[in-house]
């Protein structure tokens, strides 16, 4: 278990309120969805990298609008693969929800 999972858990306990939510609460997500790079990484091959901006969420594929977020983008980003290296992609052998941050 995370340190932040721990908190989240603890919180519950404190709050008396096992049914609060699974592990993580539930949050707004703000991001954009055409933010996301592939790259072959050595030791993991082709890897989507998705950008999860600004959005105050878990980066965790475990909350339910984690897990739909990666499909829907990773749906767009074999689409756009396909276009742009002319054959499809199999699958991502890694996917790595990340925050760039640029000043």
């Amino acid at each position: 278990m995370t340190a932040f999972e721990q908190y989240f858990e603890s919180l519950k306990k404190v709050l008396g309120r096992d049914d609060l939510y699974d592990i993580w609460p539930d949050f707004e997500p703000e991001y954009d969805e055409r933010e996301y790079a592939w790259t072959t990484l050595r030791g993991l091959g082709e890897s989507l990298l998705l950008n999860c901006g600004q959005c105050d969420g878990p980066s965790d594929m475990r909350h339910n609008r984690c897990r739909a977020c990666v499909e829907r983008r990773k749906d767009i980003a074999r689409r756009t693969y396909e276009r742009a290296m002319g054959r499809p992609i199999e699958k991502w052998n890694a996917i790595i929800l990340c925050r760039i941050h640029i000043e």
